[in-house]
């Protein structure tokens, strides 16, 4: 792990993005290691992990949610976490709107990018009729939409993906007004999703190096 990189990326992202540091597979010590920065902002994918982390660290780190979501651990995920980027599927948003109401969560929703099978999400039209329908009144609060790029596809062929999901952000910006948040961009591509308007990126190995 080398700090002189992750300073580096900071100061070249400034204040365009929110940078969250994907420590998953990683050792206390590293995410010590920018908490003493004044790093605030940490990605888990598996809710084990994330919860032994944020027993073991400081309470004021705000932990993102980025894996995939098992119905029966929804309610421990929403515990455990400041926000959640990996909504993807109606059963899970219905089991939040429906079964978790009076707790509150920031969600985001995840856009389905390309035809790759191994990828999930909705589907813009899909986002937009969550959207549409969403009860504003709701404890559940959907911030924004977040985003993978496919893989083994040129940097052209990405931009133009975050593209389309940069202009399906702006139409769900004018439908409520709590929307504020497209993250977009990993360690492979997030100068593109910059390029595109991303205003939250999600880093792990660029930032750390190799998980253990």
């Amino acid at each position: 792990m080398s700090l002189e990189t992750y300073l580096k990326i900071k100061k070249e992202i400034g204040s365009k993005a929110t940078l969250i540091a994907v420590s998953k597979g990683q050792p206390i010590k590293k995410i010590l290691k920018l908490y003493n920065e004044g790093h605030r902002d940490f990605g888990e994918n598996f809710l084990q992990e994330l919860s032994e982390k944020k027993a073991q660290l400081p309470a004021d780190i705000r932990w993102h949610f980025l894996g995939n979501i098992q119905s029966n651990k929804v309610s421990k995920i929403v515990e455990s976490s400041h926000m959640i980027h990996s909504v993807s599927r109606y059963k899970i948003y219905k089991l939040l709107v429906n079964d978790l109401s009076e707790v509150a969560a920031n969600i985001l929703l995840q856009l389905k990018l390309g035809s790759e099978e191994t990828k999930s999400g909705f589907s813009e039209n899909e986002i937009l009729d969550i959207i549409e329908k969403h009860d504003k009144q709701s404890k559940i609060k959907i911030k924004g939409m977040m985003v993978i790029s496919e893989n083994r596809i040129d940097a052209s062929t990405i931009k133009l993906q975050f593209q389309q999901a940069r202009g399906l952000f702006e139409k769900i910006k004018k439908i409520n007004n709590e929307i504020d948040i497209l993250s977009m961009g990993m360690s492979s591509d997030y100068h593109e999703a910059i390029s595109c308007n991303s205003n939250m990126v999600r880093l792990g190995t660029v930032i750390f190096g190799k998980r253990a």
